[in-house]
């Protein structure tokens, strides 16, 4: 399987309600053996009882598996919704072009040996792409498992899940993977914990449907609640931010891995924004915008999957816990700081009526350490829990038990019987014993791990959904100059070159209101004296189109403030042009303007997730210091405001040790601003770099800029 996928063939919108729900599939290449993997997605399909049409299609047999039989796809009278292709990949190309001419609406490709087997099978993949360009048809793989569909026993599968014919649970929770074997495990794992599926869909190499427009098609589905998903590379950025964001509308849950964590930042361009934004900080970064909640290992995947069928939503972080193990309780409490939680003691009232019914040897405070005792008077936690549900300050709650299996019933039957009373998220961790104790309570709903800590990091997952930001909401500023901007891209275009100048940079931003340093252009130390007034105080750069970092050639002089001075300085820095191979150098004469704090802002035109804004923390040590935020392009200063908030260094921007706040606000718009830039010249323009923006008590100011065209 390819690590980047490419571009889907169709930019469009897509009825995927034939593939989550179809009425006819048909299975091309189809084994009589249903024993054989081409013989298993029909074998799976009467096995478990799919009420739609089955076509079977077999140049050589008039019948399979007691089923009519067609030589071809196109001798079906009846429409197809999905064509499964089972068939070796020389043979495949002919089978997606017959499904084309039928107008089969989905055609899913299980055959290996295209792009990810050498240059022959990347141009099977193109012999693919062409056949279906122009066409209504959308593929799916090639090298994928199949379609599984629980709730309809559509299981046109090969995958070994289903060789025992046993059921797994139908239920509300979907699944889109890149990866084929990754799902199917994941299938094992929620049938055992209770949480039933509807839909496992497996998009393989993605030479046309991605991740991204299943989603986007799921979420639309009324009785899907949740979806998972497991990413490689994303093919489609923008589509799934759209499909994430429908689904924040929805208060649908995306839970997401992305692997491929340790190439992030692994491409790097002229520019600071450009390191500063790895593709998987650009994912990550994104992900949390449009709610989505990002986990990193197939455990946890499982274990927010458990929380999020309960479809029970926190009113706060507020989390107490309950435990009959002092280590165990602060095993949850470190777990929930780590995840953001709170686990603050009890208002003295609380504790005084929960001290009433617990014994004096047990601790009232938050964590609640039950002890031993929970175990042999099993009424302490209906009373504990009871009183912890009734206690306004509890926002949820993570229950840690172990062992006890002979004790087991009537503290299954408490808990049980309080989760049924409350909205509030209950779970449970029961550590050690034969397991039963937790299946039981996973049966009745009631989510159960292993290990507090992973019960508690579950919990944080569904507060930070819960308690999610609302989407931007971005409205174009009225007085920006988009045609300014397009004039000053086409002077540079016309002198030959994709690197603006200063000047030429600065003039873009200003177009977009952007705060700029007032300066002029001088091809002389006259010219250049010339643009200073009485009172001035300046800066003297070096104007270059290539060479990006002045300082480092000694082409910046600072604080310069009589005609003479100017002069002097411009001479210099005119023969360090000419040094670094400027046939006409020039300087900027630039207005020096004082700052309490560097600033940086920076845009470019991801790959997979198109325009997006950074912000960060400014000056000569950016990279190192690498404190940076990331938004999808235009965003609205609400959000901008929030990014500049959430940098590690956010203390610094509101005033420290004495330290006059500085105007965030002001920082905010100039962000906002740049984003519409990025967003509305995303065909023109690949980075742009402000660094730094002064910060001060009233404003902020760009003092250099960088641009490259794309």
């Amino acid at each position: 399987m390819t690590a980047e996928a490419p571009m889907s063939v169709h930019d469009v919108d897509t009825d995927f309600r034939p593939l989550i729900t179809p009425r006819s599939i048909a299975v091309i290449g189809a084994s009589d053996d249903p024993a054989k993997l081409s013989g298993r997605p029909i074998g799976n399909m009467k096995k478990y009882g799919y009420a739609g049409r089955i076509y079977p299609v077999n140049p050589t047999r008039s019948t399979v598996q007691g089923l009519p039989a067609y030589r071809d796809v196109r001798d079906i009278e009846g429409d197809v919704d999905v064509a499964v292709v089972v068939a070796p990949a020389a043979l495949v190309p002919g089978a997606v072009r017959s499904c084309a001419e039928k107008g089969v609406r989905f055609a899913l490709i299980t055959a290996s040996g295209f792009a990810e087997a050498g240059a022959d099978g990347a141009a099977l993949e193109q012999e693919l792409r062409e056949i279906i360009a122009g066409s209504p048809l959308r593929v799916i793989g090639p090298n994928c498992l199949g379609l599984v569909g629980l709730r309809d026993a559509a299981v046109a599968t090969f995958a070994g899940v289903f060789e025992s014919g046993e059921p797994l649970r139908t239920g509300n929770v979907a699944f889109v993977s890149q990866s084929g074997a990754f799902g199917t495990f994941l299938l094992g794992d929620l049938d055992a914990l209770a949480v039933g599926m509807s839909h496992y869909i497996n998009t393989g190499n993605e030479l046309d449907v991605t991740v991204a427009e299943v989603l986007e098609g799921l979420v639309r589905e009324d009785d899907i609640h949740v979806l998972l998903a497991y990413f490689e590379g994303v093919s489609g950025g923008r589509r799934l931010l759209q499909a994430a964001r429908e689904a924040h509308r929805e208060d649908k849950p995306i839970v997401a891995v992305k692997s491929g964590r340790s190439e992030a930042g692994a491409r790097a361009a002229a520019s600071h924004t450009a390191s500063l934004t790895g593709d998987d900080t650009v994912f990550d970064q994104l992900m949390r915008e449009v709610g989505v909640t990002r986990v990193f290992s197939q455990e946890a995947l499982v274990d927010a999957a458990q929380v999020f069928d309960a479809r029970r939503r926190p009113r706060g972080r507020r989390l107490t816990v309950l435990s009959m193990s002092g280590g165990g309780a602060v095993m949850a409490a470190d777990t929930a700081s780590d995840s953001g939680l709170e686990v603050a003691p009890w208002q003295p009232e609380w504790q005084e009526r929960l001290a009433a019914v617990i014994p004096a040897f047990a601790s009232p405070r938050n964590p609640v350490d039950l002890t031993g005792s929970m175990i042999t008077d099993p009424s302490l936690m209906r009373s504990a829990l009871a009183t912890a549900l009734e206690n306004p300050g509890t926002d949820m709650v993570v229950i840690v038990v172990g062992n006890a299996d002979s004790f087991a019933d009537p503290l299954i039957e408490a808990v049980s019987e309080l989760y049924t009373t409350t909205d509030r998220p209950i779970a449970v961790s029961w550590t050690g014993g034969t397991g039963q104790p937790r299946r039981r309570l996973r049966e009745l709903g009631v989510p159960c791990y292993t290990d507090p800590t992973r019960a508690v990091a579950a919990l944080g997952a569904l507060a930070d959904f819960a308690l999610r930001r609302p989407l931007p909401r971005p409205e174009r500023p009225a007085d920006v100059d988009v045609d300014g901007a397009r004039a000053v891209i086409a002077a540079t275009r016309a002198a030959g070159r994709t690197t603006l100048d200063e000047a030429e940079a600065t003039a873009l931003v200003s177009a977009y209101g952007i705060p700029t340093a007032r300066a002029v252009v001088a091809t002389s130390p006259e010219e250049a004296s010339a643009g200073v007034a009485p009172g001035d105080r300046v800066v003297v750069k070096l104007l270059s189109s290539t060479i990006t970092h002045k300082s480092d050639v000694g082409g910046v002089r600072l604080g310069l403030t009589s005609p003479e001075q100017v002069a002097e300085a411009a001479a210099e820095i005119l023969d360090i042009g000419r040094r670094h191979g400027e046939e006409s150098p020039r300087v900027l004469v630039q207005q020096m303007v004082s700052g309490d704090a560097e600033l940086m802002l920076g845009a470019r035109v991801d790959p997979s997730f198109g325009p997006v804004v950074v912000v960060g923390l400014g000056g000569i040590f950016v990279e190192v210091l690498a404190d940076t935020r990331i938004a999808s392009a235009p965003t609205d200063v609400e959000h901008a405001r929030h990014l500049f908030d959430s940098l590690q260094g956010a203390a610094l921007l509101h005033g420290v040790r004495g330290r006059p706040p500085l105007d965030v606000a002001a920082a905010a718009q100039a962000a906002e601003r740049l984003s519409w830039l990025i967003a509305d010249l995303a065909e023109e323009i690949a980075e742009i770099d402000i660094n730094p923006l002064l910060a001060r008590e009233s404003g902020v100011t760009a003092v250099d800029a960088l641009v490259v065209l794309r």
